[in-house]
C-alpha cells in the first residue's frame, strides 16, 4: 500500500530535486477543494521526511501523489491531467506543477509561497486534508534493476521509519507503513517482468505488475530483474493493496 499524510505534517521539495520542473505561471479560477493544503505547514512535515532519507548513493527516492476520491486501482495508475493538475496559488502566486502520469509530483521550495501563505490547490477531488506518498525506484537507461537492490529498499525504508519518532503523528502512517512488492507500470501499452531473462511470477493490475519479493531468490546468487516494455514508473508496494 501507499503511506498517507494528514495535513498537519506538511510537505514540499524532493530532497535532491533541484531540477524540480516548475510549469509557467497559470490562472487558477475553480471552486475550492475540501482537499487543498496549506503550503507552508506541508512543506515542513514533507522536508523532515526527506531530512530521514539514506545518504546517497540510494535506490529509492520520495513521491507525492494526488490522494484521489473518484479514482481507484488501475485508474490511478492511467491518470494524466490534460491541463493543470497541482498549483501553489498566494495572493499573487499562481504557480502550476508538473505531474507525472500516476499523479506522482515534487513540490518546489517557493520563499513567496511561505510569504504569501499560499495553498496547493489540486484539479481532482482529493481527499481532505490527506496526501499520499510513494517510494520510487532509481531505474536506469537499460530497465534494469538488481535483486540485491530489491532487497536494500526494504532496509532504507525501514531506516526512514526508525528516524521517525512516535510522537509525530502526521507521519504515522509512512512510520507504519509495510511493503512486500515493487509494482512497474508501463505506459504506453503493455509489459512485463522478467529475472534472469525469465518470464518472473507476477500480478497483473491493469497498465502495471506487481512483483512480490522472494528472500529466498534474493539469496541466490545476484539475479537481475528487467523491465520489458514502455515502462513508466517503479514503487515500492505491497502486494495486498493491488486492485485497492
Amino acid at each position: 500500500m501507499l503511506a498517507a499524510f494528514p495535513i498537519s505534517g506538511a510537505f514540499a521539495q524532493e530532497a535532491a530535486a533541484g531540477a524540480v520542473k516548475e510549469l509557467s505561471p497559470v490562472t487558477i479560477h475553480r471552486t475550492k477543494n475540501p482537499g487543498d493544503l496549506q503550503y507552508s505547514y506541508f512543506l515542513s512535515g514533507w522536508k523532515f521526511l526527506l531530512s530521514t532519507l539514506p545518504p546517497e548513493p540510494r535506490v529509492l527516492d520520495a513521491r507525492l501523489r494526488l490522494s484521489f476520491t473518484e479514482l481507484s486501482g488501475p485508474a490511478r495508475d492511467d491518470y494524466l491531467p490534460t491541463s493543470w493538475a497541482v498549483a501553489i496559488v498566494g495572493d499573487t502566486l499562481d504557480q502550476a506543477i508538473e505531474v507525472e502520469r500516476g499523479g506522482y509530483f515534487v513540490l518546489p521550495e517557493l520563499e513567496q509561497a511561505v510569504r504569501e501563505k499560499a495553498t496547493i490547490m489540486f484539479n481532482a477531488r482529493t481527499r481532505k486534508e490527506y496526501i499520499n506518498t510513494a517510494w520510487k525506484f532509481r531505474i536506469g537507461a537499460g530497465q534494469t534493476l538488481s535483486y540485491a537492490d530489491f532487497a536494500k529498499a526494504f532496509d532504507e525504508v525501514a531506516g526512514v521509519q526508525k528516524r521517525i519518532p512516535w510522537y509525530k503523528a502526521s507521519l504515522h502512517d509512512e512510520k507504519v507503513a509495510r511493503f512486500d512488492s515493487l509494482k512497474a507500470c508501463f505506459h504506453p501499452g503493455e509489459g512485463r517482468i522478467e529475472i534472469d531473462g525469465r518470464p518472473a511470477d507476477t500480478i497483473k493490475a491493469g497498465s502495471c505488475q506487481v512483483l512480490k519479493f522472494d528472500p529466498a531468490l534474493a539469496r541466490t546468487g545476484r539475479p537481475e530483474i528487467a523491465f520489458v516494455g514502455p515502462l513508466d514508473i517503479v514503487t515500492l508496494w505491497d502486494e495486498r493493496s493491488a486492485g485497492k
